[in-house]
C-alpha cells in the first residue's frame, strides 16, 4: 500500500532529479544502490532510509534540508507541532 507521504516525497526525488537530467540509472550509480531502487522510491512504493536520502542529496547535490523544505510545503497535511520536548517553537 503506497502512502499519500511517500507519493508526495518521491515525486520531489523525481522532480529533482529530472530538473538535473539526471536519469534513474545514472542516479543509481551516484548513490551506490542498485537501479531497481529508484524507482520505487519515486514512484512512493518504498520509502528511503535515512541515509538513502543522504545519498540521494548528494548525488543531486541538494541540502537534505532544503528537499524538506519543498515537502513540507507540497503536503497539505503537514504541521509542525508546537511545544514538544525541546521546548523549540
Amino acid at each position: 500500500m503506497t502512502s499519500e507521504k511517500e507519493e508526495i516525497f518521491g515525486k520531489i526525488l523525481q522532480e529533482e532529479r529530472k530538473a538535473k537530467n539526471i536519469s534513474q540509472e545514472k542516479l543509481a550509480k551516484l548513490t551506490g544502490l542498485d537501479r531497481t531502487a529508484i524507482s520505487p522510491i519515486e514512484n512512493g512504493k518504498r520509502s528511503p532510509t535515512f541515509s538513502t536520502i543522504l545519498r540521494i542529496c548528494s548525488s543531486l547535490k541538494i541540502e537534505p534540508s532544503e528537499l524538506f523544505s519543498i515537502y513540507e510545503k507540497k503536503d497539505p497535511d503537514y504541521t509542525v507541532k508546537k511545544g514538544g520536548k525541546h521546548g523549540r517553537n
